[in-house]
């Protein structure tokens, strides 16, 4: 009874600790001045000059040394951008790790952290996740229906090139 009592103490204290999203983010320093309810000029100016850089086209990408994703929900104008310590380039893959989302709609800071994200960014506003969907500008890209067409002529030949029709 009393190792079931602590177990239930530990798990209560680590989820509140979790839900609060604690210090332990990756630019938390930074985290700490925001408000909800903020501007995305009043928070970056709150956070100050972010740690990474980006070059040509890469800009876009980048705000105030911030990485930054722009979507367009439901009508609703969506900015994510990513708090780190670390130095770093814009190319880099975003890693919950060295990076803690802050989600603004419309210019407005709703929340921030990676369980808000989950929660409140994929989950209610449907915004994909960025671990998935990371540098697709240098993937090339490759329609569902071109991939089926060559695996079905792949499959029809046993993978040996199509021979020319002799019945004609």
């Amino acid at each position: 009874m009393k190792a079931a009592f602590v177990r239930l103490s530990l798990v209560a204290s680590l989820t509140a600790i979790a839900a609060c999203g604690g210090s332990d983010e990756p630019g938390s320093a930074r985290l700490s001045n925001l408000k909800e309810g903020m501007t995305l000029t009043q928070a970056l100016d709150a956070m100050g000059k972010g740690p990474l850089t980006a070059t040509y086209s890469d800009t876009m990408r980048l705000l105030n040394g911030y990485r930054r994703m722009r979507y367009l929900m439901n009508g609703a104008d969506f900015n994510v951008v990513y708090s780190r310590d670390l130095p770093g380039d814009v190319k880099e893959p975003v890693l919950q790790a060295k990076e803690t989302p802050i989600v603004f709609r419309n210019d407005t800071l709703l929340g921030w952290g990676w369980r808000y994200f989950v929660d409140e960014g994929m989950g209610k506003f449907q915004l994909p996740t960025p671990l998935r969907a990371v540098d697709t500008m240098t993937t090339p890209l490759v329609s569902d229906s071109a991939k089926k067409l060559d695996s079905a002529a792949a499959a029809a030949t046993n993978g040996a090139p199509a021979k020319p029709d002799s019945t004609k």
